[in-house]
C-alpha cells in the first residue's frame, strides 16, 4: 500500500495560503481538493487518509502532508507554494524491533471523564498540559510501538474550524525526541493512521526518521 508524504511550503504573499494557515479546517478542506476526486469513491476522506502538520522553523513555515494518494499540484492555487513529494513505504519497511528513531507529532492530549445515567451527567473530555500531556504522550507512544528515551514537548496554538457553523478546537501539544522502537507493525500503523484526536485539523500525524540518517 502506498503512503505519500508532501511537503508544501506555502508562498507568504499568496492571500489563499495564509488564509489556509490561519484555520485547520480551512487548511484540511484546502488539502483534501489537492487529492485526485476520481480515485476516492463514496467515502473520500477515508479513503484519502489524510494527516497533516504545520512546523515553524528557522527557515519558515511548513505544511506536511501524508496521504495514500498523491497530492496533485496542478491543483493548487496559482502562486500558492511549492510542493515536494516522497514515498514512506521504504522507511516503513525499515523499521525493526530496537530501531533507533527520532519522532515528532503535534498530538492533541486530553483525557475523558466518563458519562453516568445514574447521576445525569456527560461525558466531559479535557486537554491536557504540562506534566499530564506528557504523561499521555508516553502512554500513547508505548501503545503505539514506541519506547520514548528523550521528550521535549512545547504547547501550540490550539486548532480550530470556525466555518460553516461549526465550533471545533483542538489543543495541541508538540513532542518530540528518541525512541526505540518495540512493535514495527504498531509503529507502522501508527505513522499510517495517526495518534489521537483532532486528526482532520492537523494533530496526530506521527513522523520518525531513523536515528543518524535523513530518511
Amino acid at each position: 500500500m502506498e503512503l505519500w508524504l508532501s511537503r508544501i511550503t506555502p508562498n507568504p504573499r499568496s492571500a489563499q495560503a495564509r488564509a489556509d494557515l490561519a484555520s485547520a479546517g480551512a487548511l484540511h478542506r484546502r488539502l483534501m481538493g489537492l487529492l485526485p476526486r476520481e480515485d476516492l469513491g463514496d467515502s473520500p476522506r477515508q479513503a484519502a487518509g489524510l494527516l497533516f502538520r504545520v512546523d515553524e522553523s528557522r527557515s519558515g513555515t511548513a505544511v506536511l502532508v501524508q496521504s495514500a494518494r498523491k497530492l496533485d499540484e496542478s491543483r493548487m492555487p496559482y502562486d500558492y507554494g511549492q510542493i515536494e513529494h516522497r514515498e514512506l513505504s521504504p522507511l516503513l519497511e525499515a523499521l525493526t524491533t530496537g530501531q533507533a528513531v527520532r519522532y515528532r507529532i503535534v498530538a492533541s492530549p486530553t483525557r475523558r471523564i466518563g458519562r453516568s445515567a445514574k447521576n445525569g451527567t456527560k461525558e466531559v473530555t479535557t486537554p491536557l498540559r504540562g506534566a499530564e500531556a506528557e504523561a499521555w504522550w508516553h502512554s500513547r507512544a508505548r501503545d503505539h510501538g514506541i519506547e520514548p528515551r528523550s521528550l521535549v514537548a512545547h504547547d501550540r496554538h490550539d486548532a480550530f474550524d470556525r466555518s460553516r457553523g461549526r465550533r471545533i478546537r483542538h489543543a495541541a501539544v508538540l513532542f518530540q525526541g528518541a525512541a526505540v522502537v518495540t512493535d514495527p507493525a504498531a509503529a507502522r500503523e501508527a505513522v499510517r493512521c495517526g495518534i489521537g484526536r483532532g486528526k482532520s485539523h492537523g494533530c496526530g500525524l506521527l513522523s520518525l526518521a531513523l536515528l543518524g540518517s535523513d530518511t
